[in-house]
Parts: structure tokens; C-alpha cells; sequence
């Protein structure tokens, strides 16, 4: 009876992983649904690229010493007359659906913390730490991971880092998306850091 069990369940995983790639990108690896491409760009003091999702969006990485930590970049979302006119037209659009508020003056007993955009969970992504960050509001604001330090270190001028993002993803990217990043297999970096 048990083999009439796991054999079923054995074609469903095999046909599962049958929709799914992995895109190498010399430094890195990451598996991901079929249909989304490998797309690069020359990038100035980093190495940059991304992939193109089935939906057309882009999500984006930096591996370099200037790599994006969105947590310390987290704004609230409160906003005067002028924090308004700065945002985006898909912002705006977006904004009605989202935890914020607006102000006539950003002095006072506001609670900013109540308003973060942003929130992460610590995970490990091969052999690093990561931070996997996501918007509180659905779809407003950025998806992805941040890792410090593929190696070297700030003061000796010679860390790398990395950080990889989805903006305003819909639910089922970014679901999707956080499970292809779990997949990054750094192959130059994780044998740096076991020597």
C-alpha cells in the first residue's frame, strides 16, 4: 500500500521541478520559475542584472560594495505637502490601499514606527546570513533579500555585498519570488568563507 503512495508522489515532484530553471550567473546561481529570463546591464562599480518575470517584472540585484540595505533606508509613510508631490504616480495609485498618513506638519507626537514600510526576517541563503525584507503593504515598496557581506569588511574597504529586489510585486511574484532566492547558491563566495 505504501508504494502505491509514493510513487504517485515521486512523478508530482519530479513533474513540479519540470517548471522550474536555474539561471547562472557566473558568480551566483538561482532557480526559478520557466518562464522567467535572465536579463544583464552594465553596471559602473558593481556587478549588476536581474530577471524578467512572466508578469514583466524586473527584479533586480547589485553585488558590489555599495549594495542597497532597504531596512536603513526604511522611511515611514508619513507624509506633508511636500513628502506627497515626491511620491510616484504608481504611488499615488497605490497609496489609498496602504498604512499611512498624511500631515500638515511632521513635528509632533507622531508614532513614525506605526508607519514603516518595510519589515525582514533573518534567514540563511547558502552559506550567509540574509535579511529577506518585504513591504508591510502589499505590493508597495520593494521585495528581496539583503546580505551584508559576501566577504571582506567596511573598514578594510573591501566588502561585497549583495542585495536583489522586486518592486511593487503582486503576491504571487513575490511569494514566488522570496521561495527562487532561497535557491542562491553563491559558488565563488561560500568556498572563501570555509577556508
Amino acid at each position: 500500500m505504501k508504494k502505491l503512495f509514493v510513487i504517485p508522489f515521486l512523478i508530482l515532484i519530479v513533474a513540479c521541478k519540470s517548471n522550474y530553471k536555474t539561471i547562472d550567473f557566473e558568480v551566483f546561481e538561482i532557480t526559478v520559475p520557466e518562464k522567467w529570463n535572465r536579463y544583464e546591464r552594465k553596471g559602473i562599480d558593481s556587478y549588476i542584472g536581474g530577471i524578467i518575470t512572466d508578469k514583466k517584472d524586473t527584479l533586480k540585484f547589485d553585488l558590489g560594495k555599495y549594495s542597497l540595505d532597504l531596512i536603513e533606508n526604511d522611511y515611514p509613510m508619513v507624509y506633508d505637502s511636500l513628502g506627497l508631490s515626491e511620491l510616484t504616480k504608481k504611488e499615488l495609485k497605490l497609496l489609498p490601499k496602504t498604512n499611512h498618513l498624511i500631515v500638515d506638519s511632521l513635528h509632533g507626537g507622531i508614532d513614525f514606527q506605526k508607519y514603516l514600510q518595510y519589515e525582514y526576517v533573518l534567514d540563511s541563503i547558502d552559506c550567509f546570513k540574509a535579511k529577506v525584507i518585504t513591504p508591510r503593504n502589499e505590493g508597495f515598496g520593494a521585495s528581496g533579500i539583503y546580505i551584508d557581506s559576501l566577504t571582506g569588511t567596511r573598514e578594510n574597504s573591501n566588502k561585497i555585498g549583495i542585495s536583489f529586489y522586486g518592486w511593487y510585486l503582486k503576491d504571487r511574484t513575490q511569494a514566488e519570488f522570496i521561495e527562487a532566492l532561497k535557491t542562491l547558491r553563491f559558488k565563488k563566495y561560500c568556498s572563501q568563507q570555509n577556508l
